[in-house]
């Protein structure tokens, strides 16, 4: 019988690299290729464009909650310990992340995964009221179903988050790309964002996610077993990048942060499986409620496919 032809969209991250070599094969499916992009999570949950991809982890919860006909596996990439960049104007009054309460902020999507937990740890660990931020955004979500709150407004055509933190009309920004200089500050340096980070990881051992892979769910419906194929597969690749990650003659960024990862949980820098993973998911579907992108919790079992729940 001829092999499952499959699309599947991941990111360039060096642990799928065994399965784009052919050093991993899964069983019985033949992979076609296509390098993600941030426009994936959209195509994914919108118009079902690939058969397999991976999915930034808010998208994938609010897609979920809105019935969207995809299903993870729980195979988990793009983690980290740190808080995303929070850049201000100089003249806005900001001296602490308290001072951004009531201020005007800007960020590209209030569902991007990143800053989502940015806002959780601004709330956690710095106290600050983040319903009372009044917050600006150049992107809707990309769950089409999703309504922003009252307190997200998108910007005007022909305007850049960037220029209207430059001209003050804004206070402060999640991840927009301003070097800090002029009238722009950065609010915390990386090793205070990274202490924060590390900080929220010692005290609760949540080891945040920012990835996960989903399948359609007409291709689980029609063949169950490539949950599990997919499963072996991701985790036998992942295993030759990890293990090859202190030969790398020259890391790059994300090779150095998955060192950085290795040596701060103690071992694997990308854990599979929800058993190891359970703690990390239930957190965020709760920083997800907290942060207004779904109601109320869901159960983390009825996120993934049945016949992987178990796998390591």
């Amino acid at each position: 019988m001829a092999d499952l032809r499959l699309t599947i969209a991941t990111f360039p991250h060096g642990q799928w690299d065994g399965l784009k070599d052919g050093r991993v094969k899964p069983e019985g499916i033949e992979l076609e290729h296509i390098q993600a992009s941030p426009n994936t999570y959209r195509l994914m949950v919108r118009n079902l464009e690939f058969d397999i991809a991976e999915v930034a982890l808010t998208t994938f919860i609010a897609a979920k909650w809105f019935k969207i006909p995809i299903t993870g596996i729980p195979i988990f990439s793009n983690r980290d310990v740190t808080m995303s960049p929070i850049t201000y104007n100089v003249h806005s009054g900001i001296k602490t992340p308290k001072d951004l309460e009531g201020k005007r902020v800007g960020l590209r999507s209030f569902t991007v995964t990143n800053t989502t937990q940015c806002r959780a740890l601004l709330k956690s660990e710095f106290g600050v009221d983040t319903d009372s931020i009044q917050y600006s955004v150049s992107e809707d979500a990309h769950v089409a179903q999703y309504e922003n709150p009252p307190n997200v407004k998108q910007i005007p055509d022909g305007k850049t988050l960037e220029q209207m933190l430059v001209d003050g009309e804004l206070d402060a920004g999640l991840q927009l790309s301003n070097e800090p200089g002029g009238d722009i500050g950065l609010l915390l340096t990386e090793e205070e964002a990274d202490e924060v980070g590390l900080g929220f990881f010692r005290r609760t051992g949540v080891y945040p996610i920012g990835h996960v892979m989903t399948i359609k769910d007409s291709v689980l419906q029609e063949h169950p077993w490539v949950g599990p194929a997919m499963f072996r597969a991701f985790a036998a690749s992942k295993d030759f990048y990890v293990d090859g990650l202190s030969s790398i003659a020259e890391p790059a960024r994300r090779d150095r942060q998955a060192l950085r990862n290795r040596e701060l949980v103690g071992g694997d820098p990308f854990p599979m499986g929800l058993a190891k993973n359970r703690q990390a998911m239930e957190a965020m579907i709760q920083i997800d409620v907290g942060q207004h992108i779904i109601p109320e919790p869901m159960e983390v079992d009825s996120l993934f496919a049945p016949n992987t729940l178990d796998l390591e």
